[in-house]
């Protein structure tokens, strides 16, 4: 599996905890190495009302997983995990819903995107000759693609795009 995002530090947490935040938790198996676990934590605005309805919204779609959770950044004994977390603990490998630099897909995940379309969108006629436009979007945990080619537009799970059969398109 492809992971974009970049691994939790303490220099970007001591950033991120400067002003109130909420952060969600959960198991994140595309940052899997070896036998560490991997989680994912999204970061909301605790002083904005929408984002503290999102954060909320996002940690009940995690209802019976065993990694949810939920920090408050106001809290000191949540802040205080926060900041152990970010010390990357000895088993662990934690991911922050942040890109370490300017995102652009890789050749590989091309090679998907054009098989997933072909498979999945072939109303949209697609040829190379027009430029595609891929952005990289995360909702509530789940990273998608949103797919741009002429008028046409697509948001679509990496996981979708990732599952499509290369071979279909030879």
């Amino acid at each position: 599996m492809y992971n974009p995002l970049a691994l939790l530090n303490e220099p970007l947490m001591k950033a991120l905890l400067m002003s109130p935040k909420i952060f969600v938790r959960e198991y994140y198996p595309r940052g899997a190495v070896g036998k560490d676990l991997s989680l994912l934590f999204t970061c909301y605005d605790q002083e904005n009302e929408v984002e503290k309805t999102r954060a909320l919204f996002h940690f009940q779609q995690l209802t019976g997983s065993n990694y949810a959770y939920l920090y408050d950044s106001s809290v000191i004994a949540d802040k205080e995990k926060l900041l152990k977390a970010a010390m990357m603990p000895e088993g662990y490998r934690i991911y922050m819903n942040m890109l370490s630099g300017p995102w652009v897909a890789p050749p590989t995940l091309k090679k998907q995107i054009h098989a997933y379309m072909l498979q999945h969108l072939p109303w949209w006629n697609y040829t190379k000759s027009y430029q595609l436009h891929i952005h990289l979007k995360d909702r509530f945990g789940q990273l998608y693609l949103q797919l741009s080619w002429k008028a046409n537009k697509a948001e679509v799970l990496l996981e979708e795009i990732e599952n499509a059969s290369v071979c279909a398109t030879t």
